[in-house]
């Protein structure tokens, strides 16, 4: 009985692939999974998908024919881990045994065991409040044991339910945004506990949803305009335009230490300052900081060329100069809404 060992340096997230108003051809994410998944630099071996990521199962359809344009022997290294345990019909959580197991019955059933099948995590995408956390922990725990997947991961959780959760079943990864612009996983404990346990931080959303990226501070009197109608983003509060701007001179301070300082783009800074934290000793009243893997996205090759290319060594006094950053200008607004705030970290 153990974890599995989440290797690498990043993961890549697939969520912007299928759910999206306007998702690209299935053709051109195989091709760009293919890419980010085989680069001599920066593949990854993990994967990071979702049940609900999109209608009628889209991202595990589209996970499924990746895999089998796939080679058996590039399959085998992989890790595949999944969200599920959402309710669609009411947005909600469902931890009881009944819904956990449908919902791990269906992911398995695009992904059965044989040659063509990586590593495959459930991931529980949230804490349902009305079945205790450790009975909906012990349901996954029982697909592990009997072979249908290979390892538990979870999402969106506080201390208490970390806490919780390993004292059931040996946990592979923690999903929680981290970035630049979203730091309440350090400022709450929530990295101390993991990096006391060593549990890896799958880290979603390290660039703030594409903010923290030159063509953001580019195109800044054009940025909230460019987002597409039905986009979720204009429900987040970093989105709404008065928040924006406030947020906007520090998002400017972090391009000119980019460019200007380190000769790199906003993007590439954003990753590179996730990776000098990851292992880091002495960090915050951290010992030692667990294994963190940043998931960028991107739904071509040039994005991901983007996202993740010419990444950067930061110095402890860099990473004293961006706090100090910080300090002068504070981030203004939740990381997704007041609504929807006491469902995060549960």
């Amino acid at each position: 009985m153990s974890a599995i060992n989440i290797p690498g340096k990043f993961g890549f997230g697939t969520m912007s692939m299928t759910w999206t108003p306007e998702p690209k051809p299935f053709e051109q994410s195989i091709e760009t999974l293919k890419f980010v998944t085989s680069h001599p630099e920066f593949g990854t071996k993990l994967l990071n998908g979702g049940e609900f990521y999109g209608p009628d199962d889209t991202n595990l359809k589209l996970l499924q024919q990746f895999l089998k344009s796939n080679s058996p022997e590039a399959n085998k290294q992989l890790i595949i881990s999944i969200k599920g345990g959402i309710d669609m019909s009411k947005f909600a959580p469902n931890g009881s045994k009944e819904f956990i197991s449908k919902s791990i019955e269906n992911i398995v059933s695009y992904f059965p065991k044989g040659e063509l099948r990586p590593k495959l995590l459930f991931e529980i995408a949230r804490v349902d409040p009305n079945v205790p956390y450790e009975d909906t922990i012990s349901y996954i725990a029982e697909y592990v044991k009997n072979g249908s997947i290979d390892g538990i991961s979870l999402s969106e959780v506080g201390i208490n339910s970390i806490q919780k959760a390993i004292k059931v079943y040996p946990i592979s990864c923690v999903e929680l945004e981290l970035s630049l612009f979203s730091q309440e996983v350090i400022d709450q404990g929530i990295l101390a506990e993991l990096s006391k346990h060593q549990i890896p931080l799958i880290a979603y959303s390290p660039l703030c949803r594409g903010l923290l990226t030159d063509s953001t501070v580019e195109n800044s009197d054009k940025f909230l305009q460019s987002i597409p109608q039905r986009d979720i983003r204009h429900h987040l509060d970093k989105f709404k335009p008065e928040i924006f701007e406030k947020n906007l001179p520090t998002l400017k301070k972090l391009y000119e230490f980019a460019h200007k300082k380190k000769n790199t783009s906003l993007e590439s800074l954003a990753l590179s300052w996730i990776l000098k934290i990851s292992g880091l000793q002495n960090y915050k009243g951290i010992n030692k900081v667990t294994h963190i893997l940043p998931i960028p996205s991107g739904s071509t090759k040039r994005r991901v060329e983007l996202n993740f290319g010419n990444l950067i060594e930061l110095t402890d006094d860099d990473i004293k100069e961006i706090d100090n950053i910080f300090k002068e200008n504070p981030i203004q607004g939740f990381r997704y809404n007041a609504q929807l705030e006491n469902t995060l970290f549960q």
